[in-house]
């Protein structure tokens, strides 16, 4: 009996952790300011997508999170993108954002402590998104980019803003 009760609540915090609610989250911002992501969610849903200079595909995805952040930011849509390069690699990293031009909200997480409260210890491929709505519930999740993911992405920010719109 205990074996199973164990097993249960490992599956449940499982279940919990894919479509759960988001726990709370406190981000540092590479501004050096912090942000809770439930001060975020009450503007609107909130993006948090997990990168890294290393990772060739996320640096192809960051435009079009600009993109969408500037498209749908009026109507409280938020993103947070987590870079988790090494603490070395910080002055690299606001280097990187600066030439760009980035307005997103870029948060460092060297020590992986906000990816590790989102998703346990196992490492997904690279970038990773997590779409939170407006109660701090998880309702998308994806990793990885290729071209055209941006669209699906982007018609589930639509829909989400809409259905916020229609509830609040």
């Amino acid at each position: 009996m205990k074996r199973f009760l164990t097993f249960l609540i490992l599956i449940l915090s499982l279940l919990n952790a894919q479509f759960g609610t988001a726990p709370p989250l406190k981000f540092k911002l590479m501004n050096g300011q912090s942000v809770m992501l439930k001060d975020l969610i009450e503007e609107g849903p909130v993006l948090i997508d997990y990168w890294a200079l290393w990772c060739g595909p996320c640096l192809k995805e960051m435009p079009h999170l600009e993109k969408l952040q500037d498209e749908f930011g009026d109507e409280g849509f938020r993103i947070i993108a987590v870079n988790l390069d090494t603490e070395r690699s910080v002055s690299k990293v606001k280097s990187y954002v600066r030439t760009k031009g980035y307005r997103l909200g870029i948060a460092l997480d060297p020590a992986k402590e906000t990816y590790r409260r989102l998703n346990g210890t196992v490492m997904p491929l690279l970038p990773y998104s997590i779409l939170v709505d407006r109660t701090g519930k998880t309702v998308y999740r994806h990793s990885g980019y290729a071209p055209g993911d941006e669209k699906i992405l982007r018609k589930k920010v639509e829909a989400l803003l809409h259905a916020s719109s229609d509830n609040f």
